[in-house]
């Protein structure tokens, strides 16, 4: 048996950058220990002395970076892969994306998702456990709805890993005759929301036909169903990680201070706006909430099961207590029960027949 443990997004500067606490406590430390192998998407660059995508930055999304020591926290974490498929990992530009390469490299962190071309970016991180292999692939949603404004390789230019149908498909089916199990890591999805969309779930159907058996997602900044048959497991999007709050400087830039501030000065938002001066930017209580999937992969079976994790004020993961994790629980719990008996489309439908119903009457009573 193999274990896989996966989490979902990894942002590891912002506040943390100056703080000399552990990142996760060792509650959350011993749940990442119990696996063969731990994997997460690094979404975003590292760099010292950035120089932004002028690109991004003109358009709808926002840059984010990390500085160059801030992989400790990946070394703390003990994370063995990461995905480099997403929409903020190009946001230094291909300078800044080749630099925390040669950063990942140096430090032994494993990497898939993103290279020079094409090619590069489509090659899986293989690993061997007790005579069995598992293949570490990676792609990044290509539809601007949904990730905005994101590099993408070509076949001669650097980028990451497009989620397009046809090269999904060939690229998993070449790793599923070659190597035992195939794992993929998905940026994909819309924003801020715990339903998965129409073509998340085609997409998600796809891999596992081509002859994924683990799909383990994020972008959304949001938990999501996790739905296993015991022979493939999908988690939709396993929200936030390790994304702690950060200053953003205008008009909506990662900032990393020389000098101490006075934090009680500073405006704050928890939105994405483009600011007039250096802002903090905090995080809603959902966008706090993570999860941690434990896959086991044996034979032809995989059995998961998954803990709810929450950033603290001070920027430190731990477990989500059960109190708190009622909702998302229950969020979890019921979406991935529609999803596998194939109830999700009928309950959104009503769901969306409700809502509306709900606005008219609003109007009508106003």
């Amino acid at each position: 048996m193999i274990r896989i443990v996966g989490v979902g997004d990894i942002m590891p500067g912002g506040l943390l950058n100056v703080s000399r606490k552990p990142c996760a406590n060792d509650d959350v430390l011993h749940l990442l220990m119990d696996g063969d192998v731990r994997c997460g998407t690094l979404e975003c660059a590292l760099g010292n002395e950035p120089t932004y995508d002028e690109a991004k930055v003109a358009d709808r999304g926002n840059v984010i970076y990390a500085m160059n020591d801030d992989i400790r926290r990946l070394k703390e974490l003990h994370i063995d892969i990461v995905s480099l498929a997403n929409n903020h990992f190009y946001d230094l530009g291909p300078n800044g994306a080749a630099h925390t390469i040669e950063l990942l490299d140096k430090e032994n962190i494993l990497h898939c998702g993103a290279g020079r071309n094409l090619e590069e970016a489509g090659r899986p991180v293989v690993m061997e456990f007790g005579g069995k292999t598992v293949a570490f692939l990676a792609f990044c949603d290509t539809d601007y709805n949904n990730v905005y404004y994101c590099t993408y390789a070509t076949a001669d230019s650097p980028g990451v890993n497009p989620m397009t149908c046809d090269y999904v498909e060939a690229e998993i089916k070449k790793c599923a005759a070659l190597y035992d199990f195939v794992v993929v890591i998905a940026h994909w999805g819309r924003e801020h929301t715990f339903y998965p969309n129409v073509t998340t779930r085609k997409m998600s159907e796809l891999m596992l036909k081509a002859g994924a058996c683990l799909v383990l997602g994020g972008h959304p900044h949001r938990v999501q169903p996790i739905v296993n048959t015991g022979k493939t497991c999908v988690a939709y999007s396993m929200g936030n990680f390790l994304f702690p709050e950060r200053l953003i400087a205008p008009p909506k830039v990662t900032y990393y201070a020389d000098d101490d501030i006075d934090y009680d000065t500073l405006p704050v938002t928890d939105e994405y706006p483009i600011v007039d001066r250096v802002t903090l930017k905090t995080l809603p209580f959902w966008a706090r909430v993570g999860m941690i999937v434990t896959a086991d992969l044996d034979g032809c079976r995989v059995s998961s099961r998954y803990h709810l994790t929450y950033l603290e004020k001070d920027n430190t993961v731990t477990m989500l207590d059960k109190e708190r994790g009622k909702e998302a629980n229950r969020i979890v719990s019921k979406l991935s029960w529609l999803l596998k008996y194939r109830l999700y489309r009928p309950y959104m439908l009503a769901r969306r027949i409700l809502i509306s119903v709900r606005r008219r009457m609003s109007r009508i009573l106003q």
